[in-house]
């Protein structure tokens, strides 16, 4: 993850436990995870520790995760800087709950909706003769290819740099937008063309990785 200050210029790297699910628990699985006391930075399995820079137990809350896992970048991104975030884990693991989560509920939703909100925010702050112009577009890599999620026409897209060397995937499909409303429309667009695999672990898994820009 980005940094929460842009004259760090750090890489972040945060992790997140959820509770054992409903089959899991019925399947007699334990909990093996252990957490220090009086830290949020590590964790403890079999004996062996492992370091983070942010540990957020099975018990921590939607917001949570984003106040300290992505608001800073969020606010680097509004005063100019580059700034990604990127959940990885195994098939069930719950990126989706923690990226998404469910758009609607203040309480559940995860971080790309708490995003759109603290964007659009900011801008209703600023100045009314100010003008923004705000895009987005929304893509997969599946098999190695990019797919514009927005036009699924578009299956072989390219990753190019521009002058100022910033990435961008040439010819994916640009949404303008002016609420957070529409941001969210788009993405629930998206992922109706998603490629979907139905596996033994959750059976509305993806085996790609999506990108809203």
């Amino acid at each position: 993850m980005a940094a929460e200050a842009p004259n760090e210029c750090s890489i972040k790297v945060v992790c997140r436990f959820r509770p054992l699910n409903d089959a899991e628990e019925k399947a007699g699985s334990k909990f093996v995870v252990k957490f220090p006391h009086g830290t949020e930075e590590c964790i403890s399995i079999g004996g062996k520790v492992y370091l983070f820079d942010k540990v957020f137990k099975p018990n921590a809350t939607q917001e949570k995760v984003y106040n300290e896992a992505a608001k800073a970048i969020v606010k680097d991104v509004l005063n100019g800087y580059n700034g990604t975030i990127f959940a990885y884990g195994q098939t069930s693991s719950g990126k989706t709950h923690t990226m998404e989560g469910v758009i609607g509920d203040n309480g559940l939703q995860g971080i790309i909706p708490r995003i759109v909100s603290d964007i659009f925010n900011y801008i209703y702050s600023m100045d009314e003769n100010l003008e923004f112009h705000i895009k987005v577009s929304y893509f997969e890599i599946y098999l190695d290819k990019i797919r514009d999620l927005l036009d699924v026409s578009k299956t072989n897209l390219s990753v190019h740099e521009d002058k100022n060397r910033v990435p961008f995937v040439k010819g994916a499909t640009e949404r303008f937008v002016s609420s957070p409303e529409e941001v969210l429309d788009v993405i629930e667009e998206g992922k109706a063309n998603r490629h979907i695999a139905v596996t033994n672990m959750n059976e509305h898994s993806s085996r790609d990785r999506k990108s809203v820009v």
